[in-house]
């Protein structure tokens, strides 16, 4: 299971750079970076927020347990048509905002979820529903899960010291444009 960067993928990102606030997929050096604090071997389940192309989807996917569960919620339906060509049953894939996560774990009978990984462009998304969503992560993460997120600036860190017992922020160059990453322990 290879992602192959397609010129395409930067064009569909650029045309929907309101949603996806990039113009370029990301690298396999942010995506490492990114999902350096999961612990896979104990992970039964984990959501992804703004999935995008699949990139993270797919690394995510590489290094689960063949019995967790990875859900995924991409507000674009473009993309999240594009998602449901993979073919992994522990895959569940959702045309929802982010902030819909207790829902969809309800209807799938999960209570709580260990990690949420974000490529969501807070930056770009109005206050009151980054807001939402930030709540609806911290209600649905186990005790000691992680809220996993990478921006281009820092605009949203004071937003993550209130809802999370801590937070780290860690930044990577090796990406187009050079990222952010928090790490945000519940």
């Amino acid at each position: 299971m290879t992602v192959k960067f397609q010129f395409g993928d930067s064009i569909k990102l650029i045309r929907n750079i309101r949603t996806t606030g990039t113009i370029a997929p990301s690298s396999k050096a942010l995506i490492k970076a990114l999902l350096k604090p999961v612990d896979f071997e104990k992970s039964h389940c984990i959501v992804e927020m703004g999935p995008g192309n699949g990139c993270v989807t797919h690394a995510l996917l590489r290094r689960m347990r063949p019995t967790s569960q990875l859900i995924c919620l991409e507000l674009n339906h473009e993309f999240a048509d594009h998602l449901r060509t993979i073919e992994d049953g522990r895959l569940h894939i959702y045309n929802a905002c982010a902030s819909s996560i207790r829902s969809i774990l309800d209807e799938l009978k999960i209570s709580e979820v260990d990690h949420v990984i974000s490529s969501l462009p807070l930056t770009l998304i109005d206050d009151d529903t980054v807001s939402r969503i930030l709540a609806s992560v911290g209600d649905n993460l186990r005790s000691g899960g992680r809220f996993l997120q990478y921006q281009y600036s820092l605009a949203n860190y004071g937003d993550m010291k209130p809802l999370f017992s801590d937070v780290k922020l860690r930044f990577t160059f090796r990406n187009m444009p050079p990222a952010f990453l928090y790490d945000c322990v519940k």
